[in-house]
């Protein structure tokens, strides 16, 4: 009997470290495979039993080590050194965790006069599972991300803070047990497991604070950024005042020039000066309009830097002339879909971006398109960025995404062979 607890306890051990895996670092699982649940479970009860024969707790503790690893790597698709350092810092704290628990199980067993440790072990397991699952589920109404955006240093100092957690309670029960349990042990099991919970809590809320923190300074990232883009348009539409200005002043010289060569019968030099001002008079004028002035700038503004790279931008259809919309939202739709777009574009042969507009009476459909070269980066579950800033990898895709939701809408990404097409549809619908 013991020992069969002892081997569910230890697979509840895996099970949690593979929660913390998928749901609060959002490794990258392997496809789906039947046999790799059946694997994971054949290897936890395998160590288990071997571990539970072995008196060296060093020699324990690199079998257990190992076997997350081993684990970790059936199960996940992440290079070696980062599966080594996940399996390192989840064992550890869920290692901490458990023995958290432990204190909790074993202070009310003393008190209860109950002891079986082989039944406590599975309790604590349960119990550092129920709090795992329940941290994930708050997670996940907060994010998809998990804690993976979270910088080292925080996770760092959670781990430390969750040591001096079990340290408290730890001396707690050593220091208090024999002197007040047996005097009133309801008061003392009340209060212990109080403080136990308050612990519990406080972790929890430092992972929740962490995250939402991370979510508070992306928020502020596209905010900032949307803002740099007004003041962008709005000194670009300046520059383009002041050159509308200069060619209305020079354009009586240039007719009564284009009048002389008329007279003179230089046709050919009246047709190719013509061609010039008409040339230079589209250049004045937008280069895009789909009906929308936030579009129109990010559009205009993206046009103009394509051209730079000599990237050619196709713009089809319009926006309805009342869109509810949220001028944040298209701009941080818009803004980021062409930036990821013209980069990508810019390392192929193939230089064009196609932007597509339409419209129902309820919806506006738009579809930015681009072709690819790097196929190793075409993962539409989890885009990968080849950009330096590490801190921030992959949160442009994901401000559209929240944008997107925040319409009601929907995206898809489609990967059709060297084309990168995102479809977003967005509900044009008045706030109440």
């Amino acid at each position: 009997m013991s020992i069969l607890c002892k081997v569910i306890a230890d697979v509840l051990h895996i099970i949690e470290i593979l929660l913390v895996c998928k749901y609060y670092l959002q490794l990258r699982e392997k496809m789906i495979d039947k046999c790799r649940y059946i694997n994971t479970l054949i290897i936890s009860i395998i160590v288990s039993l071997i571990i539970s024969v072995i008196e060296n707790q060093t020699i324990a503790l690199i079998i257990y080590l190992l076997c997350v690893g081993i684990i970790m790597q059936i199960c996940y698709e992440e290079n070696n050194k980062k599966i080594i350092i996940c399996a390192i810092w989840v064992s550890v704290i869920v290692e901490i965790l458990d023995m958290l628990s432990i204190l909790l199980v074993d202070i009310a067993s003393t008190v209860m006069n109950y002891n079986n440790d082989s039944l406590e072990n599975l309790f604590a397991a349960l119990l550092s599972l129920s709090f795992i699952s329940i941290v994930s589920i708050l997670l996940r109404r907060i994010t998809d991300e998990g804690i993976r955006k979270v910088h080292i240093k925080y996770l760092a100092l959670f781990t430390l803070n969750l040591f001096a957690d079990f340290c408290i309670l730890a001396l707690m029960t050593r220091v208090t047990l024999e002197e007040i349990a047996y005097q009133n042990k309801i008061a003392y099991i009340i209060i212990y497991i109080s403080v136990t919970i308050g612990l519990l809590i406080q972790m929890a809320c430092v992972i929740l604070l962490l995250v939402s923190r991370n979510i508070h300074k992306e928020k502020e990232l596209i905010i900032k950024q949307y803002l740099e883009e007004q003041v962008k348009q709005y000194e670009y539409l300046n520059e383009r005042e002041k050159e509308t200005k200069k060619f209305r002043h020079d354009i009586r010289g240039h007719l009564y020039f284009l009048n002389k060569l008329k007279k003179e019968g230089r046709d050919q030099e009246f047709e190719d000066y013509f061609q010039d001002i008409i040339g230079k008079v589209d250049d004045l004028g937008n280069s895009i309009n789909v009906g929308n002035d936030i579009v129109n700038a990010v559009l205009n503004k993206a046009y103009a830097e394509a051209e730079n790279k000599n990237i050619k931008i196709n713009v089809a259809g319009h926006f309805p002339s009342q869109c509810n919309i949220s001028a944040y939202n298209l701009c941080t739709i818009f803004f980021n879909l062409l930036n990821n777009a013209i980069e990508a574009t810019d390392k192929t042969t193939k230089r064009e971006v196609w932007v597509i507009c339409q419209y129902t009476q309820k919806e506006i459909i738009v579809e930015i398109g681009n072709y690819y070269c790097n196929r190793n980066q075409l993962d539409k579950n989890r885009l990968q960025s080849a950009k330096s800033e590490k801190e921030y990898h992959g949160w442009g895709m994901k401000n559209v995404a929240d944008s997107v939701a925040d319409c009601k809408g929907l995206m898809d990404i489609e990967i059709v062979d060297d084309k990168f097409i995102v479809s977003i549809t967005l509900k044009n619908e008045k706030r109440t």
